[in-house]
Order: C-alpha cells, then sequence, then structure tokens
C-alpha cells in the first residue's frame, strides 16, 4: 500500500479560488522532467495528472500548452497522490 501524503482535503485554504476545468498540456521542465495534462485550475495553481511523483514542496518550472500558446510557471508542489496508472498532483503557483 501506498504511503499517504498531503492531499487536497488537508489544505486549510483548499477552496479558496475557485476552480474552473481546463485541459491543456503540461511539461514538468526543472527539477525533473515529466509530462500530463491539467484537469482544472485556479488564480492560484494548477491540478495535473502527470507520469512520474514529484516531492511535496520542491518548486518546478512548469509548461502550459493551451489553444492560444504555452505559458512557462514557477510552481510549488502543494500535495501529491498515487493513482494506478500515473499521479495527481496539486500545484501552487509560486509569486514574486
Amino acid at each position: 500500500m501506498a504511503e499517504r501524503r498531503s492531499s487536497p482535503s488537508d489544505h486549510p485554504a483548499r477552496r479558496a479560488a475557485e476552480r474552473y476545468p481546463l485541459h491543456a498540456d503540461v511539461e514538468i521542465l526543472e527539477p525533473w522532467v515529466a509530462h500530463g495534462v491539467v484537469i482544472n485550475a485556479s488564480d492560484g495553481g494548477l491540478r495535473v495528472a502527470i507520469d512520474c511523483e514529484l516531492p511535496v514542496g520542491v518548486t518546478c518550472v512548469v509548461e502550459i500548452a493551451v489553444d492560444e500558446g504555452k505559458t512557462v510557471e514557477m510552481a510549488r508542489v502543494a500535495w501529491t497522490r498515487e493513482l494506478p496508472d500515473g499521479y495527481l498532483v496539486g500545484l501552487s503557483f509560486v509569486r514574486e
């Protein structure tokens, strides 16, 4: 059985920002390389399904491909959940 990690329901501000569905390709460019899709988004971050585990707390360079083009953002891994075919990950945008 997989070890339990922080999950979206553990976060006290879980619904602080409205979420909206977004289907877009996502690439984690640094510090690891991972591929996946965005499931939903908010002003604060993304919920993504990806092909590898990312440690909670790590800051990543994330490329999101939408119809209008690509955007690159910095995001911190807020939580992760292992699934049978990959990982569900919550990413919080890092704002300067």
